[in-house]
């Protein structure tokens, strides 16, 4: 650390054990636990009762709120008490009771830049959550599931262990994830889990060009139309001119749950 940076700010109530790096300007709060082999960068807010175990490391710039516990042991029997790692990005912004679990063997749990986790929510052992998504409150990934960028997973939803949820996608409050959720997809329900209609408004935000905005509806209703396989459309769509469309076309091909049902017959 240099001279002219802000030196680490710990409470006097705080435990910082030995072996644990705090970067510049990091602030620990009272009755913060950072055990050894957590790394803070700079910058980084632990406030009050927060809990880092094993091997945690955290970009600079993210806040971690009160109650949260990252870095706890997995929920797997065939965990053996490996240190595995949680790696978080920067400028995440993770609220209160947030969980987030060691991975089982030697994989990693990856939380991704610029990631919102709301109150309660949770992410298993090996799972990965791209940058810039939203888990509002409550939301959970199984072990080895996999969350695209600027995904959003509204209140009280989870995705079944190895599940997928792809970039721009957005899973209805309360709903069940038990097959994967295409890019740009809206879905909602449990037993089944259903497409609902393409993301029209995180697309535009996200600044696709109305052309290639159109395209991705024209697929996503061609996939998810009565009695059209999901697969087979996959396939006609994998030499279309738009990278959007042939990252849906890769993602469809490439699952191993299957995607979500369509929608309900007419």
């Amino acid at each position: 650390m240099s001279e002219s940076a802000a030196a680490p700010a710990v409470h006097p109530t705080a435990v910082v054990h030995p072996g644990a790096e705090l970067g510049a300007g990091v602030e620990i709060g009272p009755y913060c636990v950072v055990e050894p082999g957590v790394e803070l960068g700079d910058g980084v807010r632990l406030l009050a009762q927060v809990h880092l175990l094993g091997r945690v490391e955290v970009g600079p710039g993210t806040v971690i709120r009160s109650g949260s516990v990252l870095g706890g042991e997995p929920q797997d029997t065939k965990y053996r008490g490996e240190r595995t790692l949680v790696r978080v990005g920067r400028d995440c912004s993770l609220h209160e009771h947030v969980t987030v679990h060691r991975a089982v063997g030697d994989g990693e749990t990856v939380i991704g830049d610029g990631v919102m986790m709301m109150v309660g929510s949770h992410v298993g052992h090996n799972a990965r959550l791209g940058d810039g998504c939203t888990l509002v409150n409550c939301a959970s990934l199984a072990g080895h599931s996999e969350v695209g960028e600027k995904a959003i997973l509204s209140a009280y939803s989870a995705i079944h262990q190895f599940g997928r949820i792809g970039r721009l996608a957005m899973l209805g409050g309360g709903s069940m994830a038990t097959k994967d959720v295409p890019p740009y997809s809206i879905a909602t329900g449990s037993y089944p889990l259903r497409w609902r209609s393409p993301n029209t408004i995180g697309l535009r935000r996200a600044g696709f060009a109305p052309e290639e905005r159109d395209a991705l509806r024209r697929s996503l209703h061609r996939m998810f139309a009565e009695g059209e396989s999901s697969k087979k459309v996959a396939e006609s769509l994998q030499a279309s001119p738009y990278p959007s469309v042939r990252e849906l076309a890769d993602f469809v091909l490439t699952s191993t749950r299957g995607a979500c049902a369509g929608p309900e017959p007419k």
